[in-house]
């Protein structure tokens, strides 16, 4: 703000005040395009599809709980996301360096990764599949696990069309 001699605002619009105006202006679109939604226009609704979730370094009530299945719900709504289907059970494992440097893999005693198949419905676009609810699905996405009996969470290994 510019006071002339009375204290009145006043004054004159200057370059530099057009070129931050410039700048804000460009930096929310940046914002806005590389933040928005990247979820496109689905091609076909209402199919059944079905992704794996690796959930690392659980212990045993995990496992059981599990492995009793159940619809998966979302936290907030209690939206119904799918079914678990299937539950594969493998020792967890990690890698460590020994004293002289080498790179060893071992199992974590009493630790397992359960790898938890869930059947869902959703619309499949060209390029990822979306439940009902605007989730993403993608390999590599992490997700949450919300059932009767058990919450946690993992990460999608894989994805495919089932009907």
């Amino acid at each position: 703000m510019i006071l002339d001699k009375n204290g009145k605002i006043g004054g004159k619009i200057s370059i530099i005040d057009i070129a931050v105006i410039l700048l804000v202006i460009v930096v929310a679109a940046g914002i806005a395009v590389r933040y928005g939604s990247s979820v496109t226009e689905a091609v076909e609704s209402d199919k059944v599809f079905e992704y794996v979730v690796r959930v690392s370094s659980v212990r045993d009530y995990t496992v059981n709980a599990l492995e009793k299945k159940g619809k998966i719900t979302d936290k907030k709504s209690e939206q119904d996301l799918g079914e678990i289907t299937d539950v594969r059970v493998e020792d967890a494992r990690f890698q460590s360096t020994t004293a002289s440097g080498d790179v060893v893999e071992t199992t974590l005693p009493d630790r397992y990764t359960c790898y938890v198949t869930i059947q869902a419905r959703g619309k499949e676009s060209d390029d990822s599949y979306i439940m009902h609810d605007t989730t993403e699905l993608s390999v590599g996405r992490s997700v949450d696990i919300f059932s009767k009996y058990v919450r946690t969470s993992g990460e999608i290994v894989s994805v495919k069309v089932v009907e």
